[in-house]
């Protein structure tokens, strides 16, 4: 019984003291803050280090919100869309087909050489009109990205994680693309 208590103690030590210099080595998490997306009415849980949102008019009119923060060498970034003229009679897979055509003008914009197919068919508590869909993508250079998109009648959410390799917090990198929420 003596052994047995001695050896999950010495466990427990080696184990404790294992964890303790990973931690002290590992990355830096970032504190997601529900955050106002410029005047879109939108918001989303994004780092503390994300700057202020640039805006930018579309082709069509819309407006078009841009920032993007690295935190620990991986790029945290968030695009979001103010559709000039609403969708309002689209139905959800004409929604969810033109989320993933601007997906698919972005991977021109990021150089995408490979990815893996949309998972199809997300969906928000909050906004029962809203799909998402997510994909994982690489660039030339191998970069990897995590990619989801949002989108309702009136706008598009765009949220992406980039960096050198597969994000290590994937409980953080799920709660951040799902942050985000759309206006009224």
């Amino acid at each position: 019984m003596r052994k047995t208590i001695l050896t999950c103690f010495l466990l427990t030590a080696v184990f404790v003291a294992a964890f303790s210099q990973e931690a002290s080595t590992s990355s830096k998490v970032p504190r997601l803050n529900k955050t106002g997306i410029g005047q879109s009415g939108c918001a989303a849980y994004l780092p503390a280090e994300m700057p202020e949102f640039t805006l930018a008019k579309s082709e069509d009119g819309s407006d078009v919100y841009t920032s993007e923060a690295i935190v620990d060498s991986f790029a945290f970034g968030c695009i979001t869309v103010r559709f000039a003229e609403t969708f309002a009679n689209a139905s959800a897979e004409e929604l969810e087909e033109l989320l993933i055509s601007y997906l698919e003008f972005l991977k021109s914009l990021f150089e995408i050489t490979g990815a893996t197919s949309y998972g199809k068919g997300h969906t928000q508590e909050s906004t029962p009109d809203a799909r998402g869909v997510i994909d994982y993508w690489e660039d030339g250079a191998g970069r990897q990205y995590v990619v989801k998109g949002w989108i309702n009648p009136q706008c598009i959410g765009i949220l992406y994680i980039g960096g050198a390799g597969e994000y290590p917090y994937v409980n953080l990198q799920q709660m951040y693309l799902d942050g985000f929420r759309f206006g009224e």
